[in-house]
């Protein structure tokens, strides 16, 4: 796999959590986006990729609820 395609892969799946964040929280994207970026969340996120792209789309915004929380964030 090479490395583009990897960071392409690693932007599809940052998207697909804000999208399903969002719509879970009923919140606006950009502001998700601005909550991840603040956060650390992306990072997070494109670190844990191996793991976390594999795993369902409920466990995976748990997980990014249970990163959040633990930093202070209030969503």
């Amino acid at each position: 796999m090479s490395e583009l395609n990897r960071e392409e892969q690693i932007i599809e799946f940052v998207s697909f959590c804000i999208e399903n964040f969002k719509v879970k929280h009923n919140m606006k994207g950009k502001d998700v986006a601005n909550l991840f970026k603040d956060s650390n969340a992306i990072h997070f996120l494109a670190e844990n990729y191996d793991i976390l792209h594999t795993q369902g789309k409920d466990y995976i915004i748990q997980e990014i609820e249970i990163f959040l929380r633990n930093r202070g964030y209030n969503f």
